[in-house]
């Protein structure tokens, strides 16, 4: 069994997962608001992380960390 996945009105490709699996898998959002204030806080989160690697906060180890960090914080917000 297949589902419909849309990608524009009117286009749409055969995906081999159950409608279920593949929302839990995508969690789309659909209001056009939360998708903008997500990526606006991204972009706030990824200058605020530049910043502080600049200004030398972190040393060694931590700076790793730190980049985990905000790549975590970046996915949840997109995710």
């Amino acid at each position: 069994q297949f589902y419909r996945f849309v990608i524009f009105p009117g286009k749409w490709i055969k995906v081999w997962y159950d409608r279920l699996t593949l929302l839990a898998l995508l969690d789309r959002t659909e209001d056009i608001k939360e998708n903008i204030f997500a990526v606006l806080l991204v972009v706030l989160v990824s200058l605020l992380g530049f910043l502080t690697l600049n200004q030398g906060f972190c040393k060694d180890i931590w700076v790793l960390l730190f980049c985990l960090v905000m790549a975590s914080c970046q996915y949840s917000l997109l995710k």
